[in-house]
């Protein structure tokens, strides 16, 4: 989705205990979120919609919209 709102999801590497598979990956309804192994999750911005489900989602607020 193009970017027209100039917010864009992020992720915050340091709340990320990047020790389980993360929650939002699988809520996420455009499938935008990945995660490898254990890593924080990355995102594919030409996917994501800035629902902010994930945002809500994540129980260690990683994610944010800015």
């Amino acid at each position: 989705m193009d970017d027209t709102t100039g917010v864009r999801l992020t992720v915050i590497e340091s709340r990320c205990p990047a020790n389980h598979p993360c929650p939002s990956v699988r809520i996420c309804p455009a499938g935008a979120l990945s995660q490898n192994g254990y890593d924080a999750p990355t995102v594919d911005y030409a996917k994501c919609t800035r629902c902010a489900k994930c945002v809500r989602y994540c129980p260690r607020g990683a994610l944010k919209l800015v």
